[in-house]
């Protein structure tokens, strides 16, 4: 490898950031939203990731607010629920993806079905009588409908609650029929998932492909959109297959002269191998990065490798949701300000619905840029969400913390 890498072109931290951009769709400024240019996003990304999390608001939604303008919820909604263009399931996490993906999914349904029957934390929430209850939701499927956990009777507690993982049988069930592929999300209440056979959301299930093609597909949608990455960062785009697969295919292919065997550039360490587009000179030189500063949330495709966000941006960031809160250092809900090719600044925030206000609690600047620069960004990046989400901003009085 150290003899190959020597003999490698380099691209540098820049290129590498700015192909990163582009790949990200964060590379223009922000175009007016319509169902249509929702999809071409959905499509550009291949997925979009989903959570929970409502504090500011939901990540998907956010990672949409951030590339458009004007964007509504509901149009995201259409492509899931009425068009059928993108589906609900895993990549790294829940995530909305493009449907002409699917038929690489079989694979993925497999091993879960292998996976999940011989897991003791999934076979202890679907009972003792777990083969029974499988059948039992999949017959009420077929009879009734789309159906949602709170539509299935739930049984006494058998032990304390749990909080998130306080899972039914009926729920857990329903959630192992839907990673393996025999039921899919209709639509959602709220944010409640409501499954149906997978049939009749998708139609009828593809074959599923040959595991070289799987591999072939994986690294080449990765570097798509990453431009040039490290083996195990290619895998991890979609998590559909190993990093030594992708590192095998990818040598292959480098030999074959379909992609370009690299050295990448990464601040503060040494150039370590990796692969790219055969064209990513040509790729990151038609790059001008927009200005518009914009508020990233945690899973957003730009920085939810936070090892390649450090080396890239020279950022760290850490996402405090799960962390205790007397040990946070920035917050609960902590997003990033983008300007350019830069990240300048992090804010604590939250939408305060009752008073109609995104609430900016604290904010820090990077050392690295001007404050004034990072304050006027920050303040135009938080003032562009609260119009985004249709609130106020409440801005933090200058005796706050920051």
């Amino acid at each position: 490898m150290a003899g190959r890498l020597c003999n490698a072109e380099t691209v540098s931290v820049r290129d590498a950031r700015l192909l990163l951009l582009a790949g990200c769709a964060l590379d223009e400024a922000p175009a007016r939203a319509t169902k249509g240019r929702v999809l071409d996003l959905v499509r550009a990304l291949g997925f979009i990731q989903v959570d929970s999390i409502n504090s500011v608001e939901r990540a998907h939604h956010l990672i949409l607010h951030a590339r458009l303008e004007g964007y509504k919820p509901e149009q995201l909604a259409h492509h899931t629920e009425v068009s059928r263009a993108a589906f609900e399931h895993w990549t790294h996490d829940a995530s909305v993806i493009r449907s002409d993906w699917l038929p690489w999914w079989t694979h993925r349904f497999e091993r879960s079905r292998a996976r999940l029957r011989q897991s003791a934390w999934m076979r202890e929430r679907l009972g003792r009588n777990w083969r029974k209850t499988l059948v039992e939701v999949r017959a009420a499927l077929e009879e009734r409908g789309p159906l949602a956990t709170r539509d299935f009777p739930r049984p006494a507690r058998a032990r304390p609650s749990e909080g998130w993982w306080d899972w039914s049988p009926h729920k857990a069930a329903l959630e192992f029929l839907w990673r393996t592929g025999e039921v899919a999300v209709h639509s959602r209440r709220g944010f409640e998932k409501v499954y149906d056979l997978a049939e009749r959301v998708h139609g009828a299930m593809p074959n599923a492909p040959a595991r070289n093609d799987l591999v072939a597909w994986a690294c080449t949608a990765a570097l798509e959109r990453l431009g040039a990455a490290t083996a195990r960062e290619i895998a991890h785009f979609a998590w559909a297959i190993t990093p030594m697969e992708a590192s095998a295919w990818c040598a292959k292919a480098a030999a074959r002269g379909e992609i370009a065997q690299v050295a990448l550039e990464r601040l503060g360490r040494a150039a370590r191998p990796g692969f790219a587009r055969l064209d990513w000179k040509k790729a990151a030189a038609r790059v001008t990065p927009d200005e518009t500063p914009r508020l990233l949330a945690p899973f957003d495709p730009l920085i939810r490798e936070r090892a390649r966000l450090a080396k890239l941006f020279d950022f760290n960031y850490r996402f405090e949701a799960f962390v205790p809160a007397a040990k946070r250092v920035h917050g609960y809900y902590t997003m990033p300000v983008l300007v350019g090719e830069r990240i300048v600044s992090r804010l604590d925030l939250a939408s305060d619905r009752e008073n109609g206000v995104l609430r900016v609690d604290r904010l820090w600047h990077e050392p690295s840029v001007g404050a004034r620069v990072a304050a006027a960004a920050a303040r135009a990046s938080a003032e562009r969400l609260a119009g985004q989400l249709g609130l106020g901003l409440a801005w933090p009085t200058a005796g706050r913390k920051r």
